[in-house]
């Protein structure tokens, strides 16, 4: 059986800014309560391996304040100091633009790359007030290495495309849990298959994944919608996360599953590993990538 989840995230630039996404209502059959304003610093960062740390931060929003993609624009934190380290060499992230993101402002390394095993140190100081005793603080490790056993290419209803699978040799003792990401050549971007496998950390041995992408209307590949076409190079990526992230995705999913139409605010029950007054996550990712041409 595969233990997987499903993440519920519509808009592949919000991503994980929506950690502090609720309800104007409550659900009863639900533990999820609005309680009044405190403003949090909303912290995404992560480090994959061979690759250096981004960050990106936001204010969280009032449930008085509309939420809209301006409201939220405006919340982004430009001027904070975010330092990495990785217990020997300390770096201050630059920041500049990324339009390519939403919010679209990002804080990134340049010198301290992600290495598998490792364990790595992030603190966010902001204004007057979170500085000193009072910066924000996370750690996370990059979990072990991994390979990609085997790529399946496999017929689907229609003679001119395909349904793509990966075989992954688990080690259940490293409670590792996986993303999985596909970049067809016509599209600009990785688009994930939106779950998270192997969340349940139960897994063992080999194991095979279907990939399910979900490419907006915006991408090239609209229409092919979660299958591969004939003849297409498909570059692979998956990335191993550790228990502490797959918790906070699996909150974060099931908030999301339940919520629907939503407006941020502070959430309890999401496993965030930043400490207070901040949010979110911080965390480390093995990553491995294959290219195939669909046949």
């Amino acid at each position: 059986m595969d233990f997987s989840f499903k993440i519920n995230i519509h808009n592949p630039y919000i991503l994980l800014f929506g950690v502090l996404i609720l309800l104007a209502g409550c659900y009863p059959d639900i533990d999820y309560t609005s309680k009044g304003y405190t403003e949090k610093i909303i912290v995404e960062g992560k480090i994959e391996s061979g690759k250096y740390p981004q960050v990106y931060l936001s204010l969280n929003v009032p449930l008085s304040e509309s939420v809209d993609s301006t409201t939220i624009r405006d919340k982004v934190i430009r001027h904070a100091k975010v330092t990495v380290s990785d217990g020997n060499v300390e770096e201050i992230l630059t920041s500049k633009w990324d339009v390519e993101r939403f919010p679209p402002y990002v804080y990134f390394g340049t010198e301290i790359k992600g290495q598998t095993g490792k364990t790595y140190y992030l603190k966010v100081e902001y204004g007057e007030e979170y500085r000193g005793e009072h910066a924000i603080k996370s750690q996370t490790t990059i979990p072990l290495d991994f390979q990609i056993d085997s790529v399946y290419i496999e017929p689907a209803s229609v003679d001119s495309l395909r349904t793509l699978s990966v075989a992954i040799n688990i080690d259940k003792d490293r409670k590792n849990a996986y993303r999985i990401y596909t970049r067809k050549s016509k599209d600009k971007r990785y688009i994930e298959t939106p779950i998270v496998f192997n969340s349940d950390l139960s897994l063992d041995g080999l194991q095979k994944f279907t990939l399910s992408p979900l490419p907006n209307k915006n991408d090239s590949s609209f229409t092919e919608g979660k299958y591969f076409a004939v003849g297409d190079a498909v570059d692979i990526k998956v990335i191993a996360i550790d228990s502490t992230t797959t918790r906070f995705f699996k909150d974060l999913t099931m908030f999301s599953i339940i919520a629907g139409n939503i407006s941020i605010n502070e959430i309890k029950p999401l496993s965030s590993n930043i400490t207070e007054p901040g949010f979110g996550i911080w965390y480390g990712c093995a990553v491995q990538t294959k290219r195939i041409i669909i046949q």
